[in-house]
């Protein structure tokens, strides 16, 4: 039997829940976002900082927030000053997707005079005699300046505000690099730096010890982007009618949009669905359905927009909750980790372009991918009874997409939510392993 919650459950609440799929509203609480995270060493004082990106984020350094694994995020806490002015200045990485965002005390992106304070890579203009690989055809590398400062105005290139207008002295600020599916791993990413100038006086910060850049690779200089870089997820599968599924599909609409999940220093270019699983008996798995929409493949930069992509990425991510939000990462001392999210290319379809994800403890691994078309998401193996988050997220949606997460309502219902994605939008349900290996995804029940 399925149990749904809404009212708000103190943390210890949930090892009370039956080991039965339990679809939890998303009235949780939260914790700390990673900009706040650092403001333990400082108490209530926002110090000048001393290096650059003294915070690092993701699979492979502080696994908090409820990050993606194919992604990596840096962070640096700057008070609100006078007069102040932050340079940054790098060389475009070689990847799927990077972004600048800043944030007020919050933390949250803002609008000052008419100008947002984010800026995904297609938008950075490049240095003189240097390229943007997502503007043109060119090799990444190239160079390119950001300012953030007080004075800003629309149509200033590579010019974001510092903070708030209304922002008190001595408020806490931050910046957030982020970049999804780096060639190589996050070790290839070269940190930008960071130069401080204030009444006229520069300082070039170093960086921290937990943002060491790798040195450029050798190759990177010459390696061009792939101009034949094709569109994942079903590219060649037929326009279907907007609505949720195909005719025979079934399943519960539980995800929405949340203000909950998007406060957690939110990027500007991402939107998410979610809803609370907690794992089902041990004979049985929870399956998630829906249209998956067209992204650019790969690992390397490409042209964007980009004709027949929806968006740029996409993935599915189980999350444990309590105070540090942690993906699900199962570790073993004898086979590879086991990564929480899937992420478009590592994603399975069917002929009409759908995903199945199934959800299920390590021991039912090999069971599931050996039924067709499905892609396996590990539930905790520290802790297999815990209620587990489920994002859906989807990155910088063409304008042209309709059924993106982005044009779903804030806080809107879930029935709302379906009605924008038509297709698109994940349903679930739990079934027994067997039967959804003799029946399939569409037939299976508990």
């Amino acid at each position: 039997m399925t149990t749904f919650i809404s009212k708000k459950m103190p943390p210890h609440a949930f090892r009370r829940l039956p080991l039965t799929l339990t679809l939890i509203a998303l009235t949780v609480p939260l914790a700390a976002t990673p900009a706040q995270a650092e403001r333990t060493a400082t108490a209530t004082v926002v110090s000048m900082p001393q290096c650059a990106w003294s915070s690092k984020y993701g699979a492979t350094s502080l696994n908090a927030y409820w990050p993606d694994t194919a992604a990596t995020y840096w962070s640096t806490v700057y008070p609100v000053t006078p007069g102040l002015e932050i340079t940054i200045s790098g060389v475009f990485p070689d990847a799927r997707y990077a972004s600048f965002n800043v944030y007020d005390d919050k933390p949250t992106h803002f609008t000052r005079s008419g100008v947002t304070s984010n800026l995904p890579d297609y938008l950075i203009a490049p240095d003189a005699g240097s390229f943007n690989p997502w503007r043109s055809p060119a090799r990444p590398g190239g160079r390119f300046t950001l300012t953030l400062a007080h004075d800003v105005a629309v149509g200033q290139a590579n010019r974001l505000p510092l903070a708030r207008e209304d922002a008190l002295p001595g408020t806490k600020a931050s910046v957030i690099f982020r970049v999804y599916l780096p060639a190589g791993g996050d070790a290839n990413v070269v940190l930008p730096t960071m130069t401080l100038t204030r009444n006229g006086i520069s300082q070039t910060l170093p960086l921290c010890s937990s943002g060491v850049a790798a040195p450029v690779p050798p190759e990177a200089a010459s390696r061009a982007e792939d101009p034949e870089t094709t569109i994942a997820s079903g590219s060649e599968t037929p326009v279907l009618p907007g609505v949720p599924g195909l005719p025979g599909e079934t399943g519960q609409k539980v995800f929405t949009r949340t203000s909950e999940v998007e406060n957690l220093a939110p990027n500007a270019d991402n939107a998410y669905l979610g809803t609370w699983v907690t794992p089902p008996t041990t004979d049985q798995v929870t399956v998630i359905r829906g249209r998956a929409p067209r992204a650019v493949s790969g690992d390397h930069p490409a042209f964007w927009p980009r004709p027949l992509a929806d968006l740029r990425y996409w993935s599915m991510c189980t999350n444990l909750g309590g105070q540090l939000k942690p993906v699900v990462i199962n570790r073993f001392p004898d086979a590879p980790s086991s990564y929480g999210c899937r992420y478009d290319d590592d994603t399975r379809l069917d002929r009409f372009g759908y995903y199945t994800y199934v959800l299920g403890r390590e021991q039912q691994r090999a069971a599931i991918e050996a039924i067709d078309n499905t892609t396996f998401l590990p539930f905790s193996a520290s802790y297999p009874a815990a209620p587990h988050m489920v994002l859906l997220r989807n990155l910088l949606p063409d304008a042209d997409f309709p059924h993106a997460t982005k044009n779903v309502p804030m806080d809107s219902p879930a029935e709302t939510a379906a009605t924008v994605m038509g297709p698109y939008y994940p349903l679930v349900k739990v079934c027994s392993l067997a039967a959804l290996a003799a029946d399939g995804p569409r037939r299976c029940t508990p």
